[in-house]
């Protein structure tokens, strides 16, 4: 009676051939699509904190046409005030 309960708890014990599942058999080089959610997972905090300086700098008036505005007016060219350069 002891080696047949052995036996059984034997052949319950024994490892079982694993299967892989159905995502994973379906493509014939292993499925690689699983990079897209790590390469998210790695991006995501640069794209919000990208976001939230974005928010911020609009708040304290760092708006597109002010921008243009400061840095045209900056790199422009400035006239020499001696030069005449009215024609008749």
């Amino acid at each position: 009676m002891k080696s047949w309960g052995f036996s059984v708890l034997a052949l319950i014990l024994t490892p079982r051939l694993a299967l892989a599942c159905a995502s994973c058999l379906s493509t014939p080089f292993g499925d690689q699509t699983y990079t897209w959610p790590y390469l998210g997972l790695i991006l995501l905090p640069f794209v919000l904190i990208a976001a939230v300086v974005g928010i911020l700098a609009y708040l304290a008036g760092y708006r597109p046409r002010t921008l243009a505005r400061r840095l045209t007016t900056r790199f422009a060219e400035n006239d020499d005030p001696e030069i005449i350069k009215e024609t008749t």
